[in-house]
């Protein structure tokens, strides 16, 4: 008999075998696998009935309760009411005096699989071996004690009750533990298929073992490095090696990798045909239970068309488009460089500023595509003479500057070494531009200044110099002119200002003008909020006659305070207007205010003073200021803008332009200088940079403005070049309070 119960449930758990292999198949339609599964189960305990054993006068014994009971716990209620209808409506066709009996089997058996699921499920039971066997074990004594009960059919259960309770239990165990090995199996597989999906991204991904050999690679790794996977599993991660990133380098990164379990960093890679590429690169420790690193899997992305973007922006705000040549930001770093050098070097340094004399007219006469050939044939003179270690610069449309080093230590002799070097670079630019069929002249106006050390700065240096050439111009053309020191009446004129700014201040002469800001649809957005001195004797005064004093004074800070606190209680006014309610104000803050201690408290506080809406206003700081303490910077400025503050980046192209402080920074706004805007008509320079700073701000999700829009031709070509906002006295001047408030009320 018991012979007879094995080879009966082995064979039956060969065919749930096979069916659960099946069901595999169907597991994308949950509903129509879990059915698919109820009608197969009940088939096996119809193939299970078929070749049961039989007793006499219609009684069966076979395993449809271990397939019943398992597919219930296993599956749930669905597949088991399927299952059980099958069963028990072929149990009804055979008939016979155990019919009742054999419902019952079926009824009690997909009973103790549901309450043994949902048990298992509320974490009461587990599902091991020795769990399932308890739980067949129970089945069957619960069916057998059932049969003992029925008058009919108790010889029967004794007849077959020790082989059941010897052989079911334990044919419940070997189905339950092949029908949760094949989940366990589907679950894994399903993690694998989402491992295998997030491991194709769109960034190279790389598994290594412990001694860094590769094991696996994506296809972005092909696309990017140029190896097919097969040419580079097995080998060591080091065959990426540029040469550029030292022993050091990666010793240092083993370090932190054993320490910290993470690696990123910017590194340099090598392509299969050689190339090298700058890459950032992120790699994590895997480790086991023990604490042991097995693998490291690492994630990089190619920042070759990152940097190139980020060089060209930097290209063209240190480089003059049109001729090639370092423009002011670059000629100051040389200038200062050359002022460090000074230190251990006694000869003199000297500043040619060249002015083109008549170039305007040439300009009106022949037009801008000639008067940029002129520039160029003098940028190419200009060159030709130089030294060796001399800088040319172009400042402005007719505007060059030639530093030159190492003249000499008496100061006579390198007075009469410029005169000379001035006299030859006006004889060379006084000679005949051919351009196309037109023979034009010009010459130049030139003033030179001498320096040997840091007594002046790289600003006040070309300043000096700028004021000998306007020397050299008004008394003539082709004229050359030094600096001279008594000029310092102009110094003396200077400090009195400094003691008028700050009686200004203690009266609060300073007022704000508003210079509107609009969008494509006309709409004013708002309006920057400009400096005007009300002058107690002279009158309202523009900030040209009190900022360079101001700043140098170190009381530009003051003026922006005030600026600030008037700003804030202006928008707490306009609140109240449901006209005015929308506007934002800009205001300008400056090197020494954004690095006060106090400065985020300051903010603060003037809008709690004045209750004003903090997103309504909108600070806008130079990059140039940013670099001085980054770290800094992004502290006080997160601050602020959690509170609603916006942040605006002024005059943008003309600094450092990075994208690796832009991507830092918690910005909304990039605000083109208008001196790109006045250059959009005179040449590709300006159009150049305009596009790529519209393109940078779209990538970064920045909006961009423009300031300094004075012509219509200036205002279509911006929206060409995707820019949306903009500010300038084509739409409107600074204004009073008064003026603007009546201005607002017209349109």
């Amino acid at each position: 008999m018991i012979i007879q119960f094995v080879e009966h449930s082995v064979l039956l758990l060969a065919l749930c075998w096979l069916i659960t292999l099946n069901i595999r198949c169907w597991e994308r339609n949950n509903s129509a696998a879990k059915l698919i599964a109820g009608v197969l189960f009940g088939l096996a305990c119809v193939v299970g009935m078929v070749i049961a054993i039989k007793f006499g006068s219609g009684w069966v014994f076979d395993a449809r309760s271990v397939v019943l009971s398992v597919a219930a716990f296993v599956s749930g209620p669905l597949v088991a009411v399927v299952a059980g209808l099958i069963a028990a409506s072929y149990r009804i066709w055979i008939g016979g005096a155990g019919m009742v009996g054999g419902l019952f089997v079926i009824i009690i058996s997909i009973l103790f699989g549901l309450l043994y699921r949902y048990l298992y499920q509320k974490g009461k039971v587990g599902n091991g071996l020795i769990s399932l066997f308890c739980f067949g074990l129970l089945v069957h004594l619960s069916l057998l004690g059932h049969f003992v009960l029925l008058s009919q059919a108790s010889e029967v259960a004794l007849r077959a009750g020790v082989a059941m309770l010897l052989v079911m239990p334990l044919t419940t165990v070997c189905l339950g533990w092949i029908l949760e090995d094949i989940k366990r199996r589907n679950h894994n597989e399903r993690e694998l298929q989402i491992a295998a999906t997030a491991f194709e991204v769109r960034q190279v991904m790389m598994v290594a073992d412990k001694r860094h050999r590769i094991l696996r690679v994506n296809q972005t790794f092909t696309d990017i490095a140029g190896y097919q996977a097969k040419e580079v599993v097995g080998k060591n991660t080091s065959i990426f090696h540029s040469g550029r990133n030292g022993a050091a380098f990666y010793k240092q990164m083993q370090q932190q990798l054993a320490t910290d379990g993470r690696w990123q960093g910017e590194i340099w890679s090598r392509r299969k045909n050689g190339d090298v590429y700058p890459a950032w690169l992120s790699t994590s420790a895997v480790r086991d239970a023990q604490g042991k690193i097995t693998h490291y899997v690492s994630s990089m992305e190619d920042m070759s068309e990152r940097k190139a973007a980020e060089a060209r922006i930097h290209h063209l705000a240190s480089f003059d488009a049109l001729t090639g040549l370092p423009n002011r930001s670059l000629l100051l770093d040389r200038i200062q460089q050359a002022i460090d050098l000074t230190e251990n070097d006694p000869r003199y340094a000297c500043l040619l500023f060249i002015d083109l004399d008549g170039f305007k007219s040439i300009n009106d006469l022949y037009g801008h595509e000639t008067g940029d050939q002129v520039l160029l044939e003098a940028a190419k003179r200009l060159n030709n003479i130089l030294y060796s270690n001399d800088t040319l610069a172009r400042l402005g449309a007719d505007e060059f500057v030639i530093m030159t080093e190492n003249i000499s230590v008496a100061h006579q002799s390198a007075l009469v070494w410029a005169e000379q070097y001035a006299v030859r670079v006006n004889q060379l630019l006084s000679k005949p531009y051919q351009i196309a069929a037109n023979k034009l002249y010009s010459s130049a106006s030139i003033g030179i200044i001498l320096f040997k050390d840091a007594s002046s700065s790289s600003n006040e240096l070309i300043q000096h110099a700028e004021i000998a050439m306007h020397q050299a111009k008004a008394s003539g053309k082709q004229s050359i002119r030094f600096f001279d020191p008594t000029m310092q009446e102009e110094v003396n004129a200077r400090l009195l200002l400094e003691d008028d700014i700050r009686r200004g201040l203690q009266a609060q002469e300073f007022i704000p003008y508003f210079q509107p800001q609009l969008n494509t649809a006309g709409q004013v957005t708002g309006a920057e909020v400009l400096a005007r001195w009300q002058h107690a004797e002279h009158g309202v005064l523009a900030p040209s006659y009190f900022i360079e004093v101001a700043e140098q004074a170190e009381l530009i800070e003051q003026i922006d305070l005030q600026m600030l606190r008037q700003a804030c209680f202006q928008l707490a006014l306009w609140q109240q207007s449901p006209a005015m309610c929308t506007l934002r104000l800009a205001v300008n803050v400056s090197a020494r205010l954004l690095y006060r201690s106090d400065f985020v408290t300051v903010i603060l506080q003037f809008l709690a003073e004045s209750g004003a809406n903090p997103h309504q206003l909108k600070l806008e700081l130079t990059e140039t200021i940013l670099l001085d303490d980054m770290t800094t910077a992004i502290a006080r400025m997160q601050v602020l803008k959690e509170r609603g503050i916006r942040f605006s980046i002024d005059d943008f192209g003309t600094g450092y332009s990075s994208l690796a402080y832009l991507q830092k920074l918690p910005l909304n706004q990039l605000k083109i200088d208008q001196s790109f805007v006045r250059g959009l008509l005179e040449g590709e320079s300006s159009v150049a940079i305009i596009k790529a700073i519209c393109a940078l701000a779209d990538n970064l999700d920045l909006e961009v403005i423009a300031e300094g829009v004075e012509t219509e031709a200036q205002y279509q070509k911006l929206l060409s070049l995707n820019c949306y906002h903009f500010q300038g006295y084509l739409f409107g001047r600074p204004m009073a309070l008064a003026e603007f408030e009546d201005w607002l009320s017209q349109r």
